[in-house]
């Protein structure tokens, strides 16, 4: 088993804590990684870049929907060349450039938000609270859990914010959603820290809603 952009068993992921990991590539900040082979390279903004190494030392010519989706999720993982960004981000994308699809590409970039998305946006936006240079927001019920880290980076583009936390409820879960500015600051742990989570990883963290709502309540959490 291979784990590609996340470490370990049973954080943010559904595979067993107890399960064997054969090979483990990420660029996030973990603890307690076992595998068999890791490669985890924390000064790179993306697991994509170090796919593209691999790819280059290799010689292997990726096809062109494989470079359009590594330089899709290099693109992403930065948020747009802005975000934690090394110069081996440039140089995959350098590499990437000629074999990508360019219509494939572009229609990858613009792609158009749901309502709900919209919905969970507008409600991030309208109950954020700050204190100092962090900012939290509940952005209600959704069905859109990749609206949580659209809407904690489009916060995060606030003036004078380093850390954004945005929560809603999803499935019958309360789900996180954590950004920040500071390579230094591990949001998973900032978050762990903070709610006690048993499952965080890289920003995301998970309460079945009756657990959650018996410890900490939305008032609470918007406090």
């Amino acid at each position: 088993m291979a784990f590609v952009d996340h470490s370990v068993p049973g954080e943010n992921n559904d595979v067993p804590s107890t399960a064997g990991i054969d090979i483990v590539l990420d660029h996030h900040p973990a603890t307690h990684v076992t595998a068999d082979v890791i490669d985890r390279r924390e000064n790179v903004g993306s697991t994509a870049t170090i796919l593209v190494e691999y790819l280059h030392d290799l010689q292997i010519i990726p096809e062109s929907d494989l470079a359009t989706a590594l330089l899709i999720g290099i693109r992403s993982d930065t948020l747009g060349f802005t975000r934690k960004v090394s110069a081996q981000e440039y140089a995959a994308a350098e590499y990437l450039h000629p074999f990508i699809d360019q219509g494939l590409f572009a229609n990858l970039l613009n792609v158009p938000y749901t309502p709900e998305t919209i919905d969970a946006l507008s409600e991030a936006i309208e109950n954020r609270k700050i204190q100092q240079s962090s900012l939290v927001s509940f952005a209600g019920e959704t069905t859109e859990r990749d609206a949580l880290p659209q809407a904690a980076d489009f916060l995060l583009n606030l003036q004078g914010i380093h850390i954004a936390v945005v929560f809603a409820v999803i499935n019958d879960e309360v789900q996180f959603s954590a950004r920040s500015t500071d390579r230094t600051t591990h949001v998973g742990e900032l978050l762990d820290q903070t709610f006690g989570s048993r499952e965080v990883s890289e920003g995301i963290a998970k309460w079945l809603v009756g657990v959650f709502l018996y410890s900490k309540t939305m008032k609470t959490m918007m406090r």
